[in-house]
């Protein structure tokens, strides 16, 4: 009898054990659930807008070739330049526009597993995020790109008929439109770093200098290099770093409070 005493115990957990891997399994498996039926979602909201922007393809790129070439019209060079630029056109705009679900779908399959202090800082930063896109890609569209296709026009000479190529320039103002959208999440990568703690603020504040230079660096690598271009896109990121210091000493201060409170309570 004491044998089978002796041996209960450790039947016990490792009976435990075995009825609960299948839950540990039901567990993983309903995530691989959510996880699909999320992606599903996101694939169908955005084909069924790249197929609405289909329509729409052609007077896009009509307003683009008119908005940056100024009564030129632009050369498909192949029989099937025109139909490719009307699929790019459609994906990129269909694309950007579902980004805002995208990124719900992505918000409701990651918020239950977060805490309630790291859900309230995600709940602004997607939608700072894709408000920060949005006004990159206007701000190329607007601004950046009409000036640097007159500029590099006017390096045409006499003898030299300034003609482009359709995909030529959907393909450089969709470089220029992504790359000021990508560049114009600097706020959120400083705020990410102060709430990671990985940087502080004061650094940040502290080393402008080397942060003005690797702006320049990247506004250089965005656009053609030249000088006029390089000064109007890094002025606004300029701004947005001395902005979103702002923003990211908040997230320091609040953040360091949260982990000085516990140990003043003890």
């Amino acid at each position: 009898v004491s044998g089978r005493a002796a041996v209960a115990p450790q039947v016990i957990p490792a009976l435990l054990v075995v009825t609960q891997e299948p839950e540990r399994a039901m567990t993983f498996l309903a995530h691989l659930e959510e996880l699909r039926a999320a992606v599903w979602r996101s694939a169908t909201v955005a084909l069924i807008l790249v197929a609405a922007a289909w329509f729409f393809s052609g007077r896009i790129l009509d307003a683009l070739i008119l908005y940056l070439l100024r009564g030129q019209k632009a050369l498909a060079l192949s029989p099937t330049e025109a139909f490719s630029a009307r699929i790019e056109v459609a994906l990129w705009t269909g694309g950007v526009v579902a980004l805002p679900y995208v990124m719900f779908e992505l918000w409701r399959f990651v918020a239950p597993g977060l805490k309630k202090s790291e859900r309230r800082f995600a709940v602004p930063w997607m939608v700072a995020s894709a408000v920060l896109l949005y006004l990159g890609i206007a701000f190329a569209v607007e601004l950046l790109l009409p000036m640097i296709v007159r500029m590099l026009q006017s390096f045409a000479t006499s003898q030299i008929e300034s003609r482009m190529s359709l995909l030529a320039l959907l393909h450089f103002s969709v470089k220029m439109a992504a790359g000021c959208g990508l560049l114009f999440q600097l706020p959120l990568v400083l705020c990410l770093l102060a709430w990671f703690g990985v940087v502080s603020p004061r650094v940040l504040a502290r080393q402008w200098r080397h942060a003005i230079f690797f702006i320049a660096l990247a506004a250089a690598i965005v656009t053609p290099g030249d000088g006029p271009s390089m000064l109007v896109l890094s002025a606004p990121l300029i701004l947005l770093y001395f902005v979103s210091l702002v923003f990211a000493w908040a997230i320091w201060r609040g953040r360091w409070k949260a982990r000085r409170e516990p140990g003043e309570l003890g």
